[in-house]
Protein backbone atom coordinates (compact mmCIF):
# COMPACT_ATOMS: atom_id res chain seq x y z
CA UNK A 1 0.00 0.00 0.00
CA UNK A 2 1.76 3.47 -1.09
CA UNK A 3 1.44 6.37 0.92
CA UNK A 4 -1.11 8.07 -1.66
CA UNK A 5 -3.32 5.48 -1.47
CA UNK A 6 -3.78 6.26 2.45
CA UNK A 7 -4.05 9.74 1.67
CA UNK A 8 -6.69 9.20 -1.24
CA UNK A 9 -8.69 6.97 1.35
CA UNK A 10 -8.78 9.79 3.71
CA UNK A 11 -9.69 12.45 1.33
CA UNK A 12 -12.93 14.06 1.12
CA UNK A 13 -15.40 14.42 -1.72
CA UNK A 14 -15.65 17.81 -3.22
CA UNK A 15 -18.84 19.13 -1.30
CA UNK A 16 -18.87 16.87 1.68
CA UNK A 17 -17.55 17.43 5.10
CA UNK A 18 -14.27 16.08 5.86
CA UNK A 19 -14.24 12.64 8.05
CA UNK A 20 -12.03 10.96 9.75
CA UNK A 21 -10.24 7.64 8.96
CA UNK A 22 -12.82 5.68 10.60
CA UNK A 23 -15.80 7.75 9.28
CA UNK A 24 -17.01 9.96 11.61
CA UNK A 25 -17.01 13.70 11.22
CA UNK A 26 -13.74 15.68 11.81
CA UNK A 27 -14.38 18.19 14.65
CA UNK A 28 -12.11 20.11 16.84
CA UNK A 29 -11.75 18.38 20.28
CA UNK A 30 -10.92 19.68 23.57
CA UNK A 31 -7.24 19.08 24.93
CA UNK A 32 -7.38 14.96 25.66
CA UNK A 33 -6.52 14.43 29.84
CA UNK A 34 -3.31 12.54 30.21
CA UNK A 35 -3.98 8.80 30.19
CA UNK A 36 -3.43 6.51 33.70
CA UNK A 37 -1.02 4.32 34.38
CA UNK A 38 -4.01 1.58 34.42
CA UNK A 39 -5.39 2.95 31.26
CA UNK A 40 -2.31 2.77 29.27
CA UNK A 41 -1.57 -0.33 30.66
CA UNK A 42 -4.98 -1.79 29.75
CA UNK A 43 -4.42 -0.08 25.84
CA UNK A 44 -0.86 -1.94 25.61
CA UNK A 45 -2.41 -5.10 26.37
CA UNK A 46 -5.37 -4.39 23.45
CA UNK A 47 -2.62 -3.59 21.39
CA UNK A 48 -0.47 -6.49 21.85
CA UNK A 49 -3.33 -8.70 21.87
CA UNK A 50 -4.22 -8.03 18.27
CA UNK A 51 -0.92 -8.43 17.05
CA UNK A 52 -1.21 -11.37 18.37
CA UNK A 53 -4.14 -13.09 17.49
CA UNK A 54 -3.51 -11.18 13.82
CA UNK A 55 -0.44 -13.67 13.79
CA UNK A 56 -0.71 -16.78 15.43
CA UNK A 57 -4.52 -16.99 15.16
CA UNK A 58 -7.23 -17.64 17.93
CA UNK A 59 -6.42 -20.90 18.56
CA UNK A 60 -2.71 -20.61 19.17
CA UNK A 61 -2.24 -17.09 20.64
CA UNK A 62 -1.87 -17.39 24.83
CA UNK A 63 -2.48 -15.13 27.04
CA UNK A 64 1.67 -15.40 28.33
CA UNK A 65 2.16 -14.47 24.32
CA UNK A 66 0.50 -11.56 25.11
CA UNK A 67 1.56 -10.39 27.87
CA UNK A 68 5.11 -10.80 27.21
CA UNK A 69 4.62 -8.62 23.99
CA UNK A 70 2.73 -5.87 26.20
CA UNK A 71 5.67 -6.17 28.75
CA UNK A 72 3.24 -6.87 31.85
CA UNK A 73 2.85 -10.28 33.52
CA UNK A 74 0.25 -12.91 33.38
CA UNK A 75 -2.01 -11.87 35.88
CA UNK A 76 -1.94 -8.65 34.90
CA UNK A 77 -3.58 -9.40 31.84
CA UNK A 78 -6.26 -11.81 33.37
CA UNK A 79 -6.71 -8.84 36.16
CA UNK A 80 -7.86 -6.22 33.15
CA UNK A 81 -9.87 -8.76 30.87
CA UNK A 82 -10.29 -12.21 32.65
CA UNK A 83 -9.86 -15.08 29.77
CA UNK A 84 -8.30 -15.13 26.32
CA UNK A 85 -12.19 -15.03 25.27
CA UNK A 86 -13.44 -12.16 26.79
CA UNK A 87 -9.82 -10.46 25.71
CA UNK A 88 -10.25 -11.19 22.10
CA UNK A 89 -14.06 -10.34 21.53
CA UNK A 90 -12.77 -7.07 23.24
CA UNK A 91 -9.43 -6.61 20.86
CA UNK A 92 -11.55 -7.39 17.83
CA UNK A 93 -14.72 -5.30 18.43
CA UNK A 94 -15.68 -2.51 15.64
CA UNK A 95 -18.09 -0.47 14.90
CA UNK A 96 -19.33 0.17 11.35
CA UNK A 97 -20.25 3.82 11.34
CA UNK A 98 -22.81 3.25 8.23
CA UNK A 99 -25.36 6.23 9.66
CA UNK A 100 -22.46 8.93 9.93
CA UNK A 101 -21.49 7.83 5.89
CA UNK A 102 -24.62 7.92 4.33
CA UNK A 103 -25.22 10.74 2.08
CA UNK A 104 -28.86 11.51 0.33
CA UNK A 105 -26.76 10.51 -2.83
CA UNK A 106 -26.37 7.02 -3.02
CA UNK A 107 -23.27 7.24 -5.21
CA UNK A 108 -21.78 9.47 -2.63
CA UNK A 109 -23.05 6.92 0.00
CA UNK A 110 -20.96 4.15 -1.86
CA UNK A 111 -18.00 5.95 -2.15
CA UNK A 112 -17.85 7.03 1.61
CA UNK A 113 -18.09 3.73 2.82
CA UNK A 114 -15.37 1.74 0.53
CA UNK A 115 -13.13 4.64 0.80
CA UNK A 116 -13.40 4.67 5.12
CA UNK A 117 -13.76 0.64 4.88
CA UNK A 118 -9.95 0.83 3.32
CA UNK A 119 -8.64 3.66 4.28
CA UNK A 120 -8.64 2.07 8.14
CA UNK A 121 -7.77 -0.88 6.72
CA UNK A 122 -4.85 0.30 4.78
CA UNK A 123 -3.38 2.96 7.68
CA UNK A 124 -3.97 -0.03 10.32
CA UNK A 125 -2.59 -3.64 9.89
CA UNK A 126 -3.99 -5.10 12.94
CA UNK A 127 -7.05 -3.27 13.22
CA UNK A 128 -9.55 -5.30 15.00
CA UNK A 129 -11.95 -5.65 11.50
CA UNK A 130 -8.47 -6.92 10.06
CA UNK A 131 -7.48 -9.30 12.72
CA UNK A 132 -11.12 -10.80 13.16
CA UNK A 133 -11.14 -11.59 9.59
CA UNK A 134 -7.79 -13.52 9.34
CA UNK A 135 -8.88 -15.48 12.92
CA UNK A 136 -11.60 -16.14 11.24
CA UNK A 137 -9.95 -18.31 8.85
CA UNK A 138 -8.81 -20.71 11.68
CA UNK A 139 -11.20 -20.31 14.24
CA UNK A 140 -15.14 -21.43 14.19
CA UNK A 141 -15.32 -19.32 17.18
CA UNK A 142 -13.84 -16.13 15.59
CA UNK A 143 -16.15 -17.08 12.72
CA UNK A 144 -19.47 -17.46 14.42
CA UNK A 145 -18.35 -13.80 16.40
CA UNK A 146 -17.65 -12.50 12.64
CA UNK A 147 -21.14 -13.63 11.38
CA UNK A 148 -22.54 -11.96 14.20
CA UNK A 149 -20.39 -9.11 14.25
CA UNK A 150 -21.47 -8.31 10.34
CA UNK A 151 -25.30 -9.15 10.22
CA UNK A 152 -25.24 -6.66 13.45
CA UNK A 153 -22.97 -3.62 12.48
CA UNK A 154 -23.51 -3.55 8.71
CA UNK A 155 -26.36 -5.58 6.99
CA UNK A 156 -29.28 -4.97 9.75
CA UNK A 157 -28.40 -0.93 9.42
CA UNK A 158 -27.91 -0.78 5.94
CA UNK A 159 -30.99 -2.74 5.04
CA UNK A 160 -32.95 -0.61 7.34
CA UNK A 161 -31.75 2.65 5.04
CA UNK A 162 -32.56 0.14 1.81
CA UNK A 163 -36.73 1.16 -0.18
CA UNK A 164 -38.03 -1.63 -1.74
CA UNK A 165 -37.74 -5.47 -1.60
CA UNK A 166 -35.02 -7.44 -0.94
CA UNK A 167 -33.55 -5.25 1.57
CA UNK A 168 -32.07 -7.52 3.74
CA UNK A 169 -30.63 -9.76 0.76
CA UNK A 170 -29.22 -6.39 -0.75
CA UNK A 171 -27.89 -5.41 2.45
CA UNK A 172 -25.94 -8.82 2.92
CA UNK A 173 -24.32 -8.90 -0.59
CA UNK A 174 -23.13 -5.10 0.18
CA UNK A 175 -21.38 -6.69 3.06
CA UNK A 176 -20.10 -9.48 1.37
CA UNK A 177 -18.66 -7.01 -1.86
CA UNK A 178 -16.93 -4.92 0.54
CA UNK A 179 -15.37 -7.27 3.19
CA UNK A 180 -14.50 -9.56 -0.02
CA UNK A 181 -12.60 -6.30 -1.38
CA UNK A 182 -10.77 -5.52 1.91
CA UNK A 183 -9.88 -9.06 2.16
CA UNK A 184 -8.66 -9.86 -1.14
CA UNK A 185 -6.45 -6.64 -1.29
CA UNK A 186 -4.84 -6.15 1.67
CA UNK A 187 -5.05 -9.97 3.54
CA UNK A 188 -4.51 -12.02 0.73
CA UNK A 189 -3.27 -9.62 -1.68
CA UNK A 190 -4.55 -10.64 -4.67
CA UNK A 191 -2.22 -8.97 -7.06
CA UNK A 192 -3.90 -7.19 -9.86
CA UNK A 193 -6.36 -5.85 -7.03
CA UNK A 194 -3.34 -4.80 -4.40
CA UNK A 195 -1.14 -3.05 -6.42
CA UNK A 196 -3.85 -1.07 -8.35
CA UNK A 197 -4.44 2.62 -6.87
CA UNK A 198 -7.08 3.04 -4.80
CA UNK A 199 -8.87 5.62 -7.02
CA UNK A 200 -8.99 3.20 -9.60
CA UNK A 201 -10.68 0.36 -7.45
CA UNK A 202 -13.01 2.79 -6.58
CA UNK A 203 -14.08 4.09 -9.51
CA UNK A 204 -14.69 0.30 -10.91
CA UNK A 205 -16.28 -0.56 -7.02
CA UNK A 206 -18.89 2.58 -6.33
CA UNK A 207 -21.11 2.29 -8.98
CA UNK A 208 -21.43 -2.07 -8.42
CA UNK A 209 -21.81 -0.99 -4.46
CA UNK A 210 -24.22 1.80 -5.35
CA UNK A 211 -26.37 -0.98 -7.63
CA UNK A 212 -26.79 -3.05 -4.59
CA UNK A 213 -27.93 -0.75 -2.08
CA UNK A 214 -30.28 1.71 -4.53
CA UNK A 215 -30.17 -0.12 -8.08
CA UNK A 216 -33.70 2.26 -9.28
CA UNK A 217 -32.38 5.62 -8.35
Amino acid sequence: MTGADTHEATRPRAGTTARTLAGTTAEPTAPARAETKGERTRRRILQAARAEFGRHGYEKATIRGIARAACVDKASVIGYFGTKDALFREAVHWHARIDELADADPDRTADNYLRALLGRWAAEEDSPMSVLLRASMTSAEAAELLRRHITGEVVDRVAARIEGPDARLRAAVFAAVMMGVVSQRYLLRLPDLAEAPLEDVLRIAVPLVRAVMAPEE
